[in-house]
């Protein structure tokens, strides 16, 4: 009998199978598009409407309160209303608030407006993302769910394409045509939000419909002893505070960097940078670091199931922070070749993707057992934190430092991450696919 004919437990699982190639791209194409928004695009939106680099670390950094607060927000998602009702919700109020980016955007109040209506994005994509991760959850239950996991991955990394390259590069060419920022943004909103509000409907009509649903009171006793569960079981696992040291500490060289390195890439000569218009920004960042993104998560999982975790710990990690210094060299000798700059950014992405391996294989990990969706939640919550406190005040040590001195700085502040996985009791069998008998 072939694998698709297969029934399990009495039930035929073919139709509904290869039903999930239908919407399983597209949901994660979603998922990813309001963090490449709030992450990314923001930045050059600020940068382009003549904020300062410390105005706009500061504010992009709150962007990402939501996600700290994921493991309460998603008890909404799990205590009332089905995982379709939120993700359909979301993805309407998503669609809106880039609605009306385009039309707060020539506004002389524009700041005020876009700060309002980014945190309004980044509440409901923290919602979205616990409903789009119970129902994969749910769907998959019948399957391993490894299976998808290239899927998955793929499609969200491309939101970076979908959300940032292309945006920014169209952005670049009508800023062009117009001859002024304000009008080319907003239509580029008003595009951002058509394609949310298409990926919503389209949504709306094929995702799995959910059977039936129990609300659960926000802090009922379920969640309490949920609570409690959770708290209880990774306090008991081995290295706990080495593994908690590991998930706050590990990233924070990387999260200085990812913020300050498009600004940098697109600030003029006279602030140090190295001048590039949005759409060489786009080319650079947005289409060649991405595909080398892509390229390195998938040879970091690949190594990780063939041999295990262990044997490729100090590469990963060593990938991620030597690259580095690429960036040191290009502030130093303002290189204005676009393939050197190119080059660079591929390096530094497939190291980049490499160590992110390394921390998501070793977060899995630490959040496995009982009730490991909400325990995986807290853990990214955790990563959130990390990463907000890297970036509060990156901006303005820049704007004091100098590009030069910052990614210098950041090159050696590398150590943290040698120094906490030091600590991590890696084993041969973490992340590792197990053979079948």
């Amino acid at each position: 009998m072939l694998e698709e004919q297969k029934i399990r437990n009495g039930i035929p699982i073919v139709s509904r199978w290869r039903s999930h190639w239908l919407w399983l791209p597209t949901l994660y194409l979603t998922r990813g598009l309001p963090y490449v928004i709030l992450l990314m695009t923001s930045l050059v939106y600020f940068n382009r409407m003549g904020l300062s680099n410390g105005a706009i670390t500061l504010t992009s950094s709150w962007f990402l309160l939501p996600f700290i607060l994921r493991p309460l927000l998603g008890r909404i998602v799990v205590g009332y209303g089905g995982k379709h009702f939120w993700i359909v919700l979301t993805e309407f109020v998503m669609a809106l608030s880039l609605a009306g980016l385009a039309l707060s955007s020539p506004s002389v109040n524009w700041f005020e407006w876009t700060v309002l209506f980014l945190m309004t994005i980044a509440m409901v994509a923290a919602l979205h993302d616990v409903g789009i991760e119970r129902l994969y959850k749910r769907e998959t239950a019948l399957r391993h769910r490894s299976a998808f996991f290239g899927t998955r991955a793929v499609f969200y990394l491309f939101s970076i394409i979908v959300g940032m390259a292309l945006p920014v590069t169209i952005a670049g060419n009508l800023e062009v045509i117009n001859r002024t920022v304000q009008p080319s943004w907003a239509a580029i909103f008003w595009i951002l939000s058509a394609l949310t509000a298409c990926l919503m409907v389209f949504h709306a009509v094929v995702l799995p419909k959910d059977g039936f649903h129990v609300d659960l009171p926000i802090w009922s006793g379920v969640t309490r002893q949920w609570w409690h569960d959770v708290k209880a079981a990774f306090v008991r696992r081995p290295h706990y505070v080495a593994n908690l040291c590991f998930l706050f500490c590990f990233l924070i060289p990387e999260g200085m960097f990812f913020r300050i390195a498009p600004l940098f890439l697109i600030d003029p000569g006279s602030n140090g940078g190295l001048a590039l218009s949005p759409q060489e920004l786009g080319l650079v960042l947005g289409t060649v670091g991405t595909f080398a993104l892509i390229a390195g998560c998938a040879l970091g999982t690949r190594l990780v199931r063939r041999d295990g975790l262990k044997r490729w710990t100090w590469l990963f990690v060593a990938a991620l922070t030597l690259p580095k210094f690429l960036f040191v060299y290009l502030s130093y000798y303002f290189v204005s070749t676009l393939s050197v700059i190119n080059i660079c950014m591929l390096v530094e992405q497939v190291g980049a993707g490499l160590g992110l391996t390394l921390y998501v294989v070793w977060l899995t990990y630490c959040t496995k057992g009982k009730h490991s969706t909400f325990t995986y939640s807290i853990g990214t919550a955790i990563t959130a934190f990390s990463v907000v406190m890297s970036g509060w005040f990156t901006g303005f040590l820049q704007e004091y430092v100098g590009y030069r001195h910052f990614f210098l700085l950041v090159a050696f502040l590398g150590v943290i991450s040698l120094f906490v996985t030091y600590f991590i009791p890696v084993s041969d069998e973490i992340g590792r696919r197990s053979k079948e008998v």
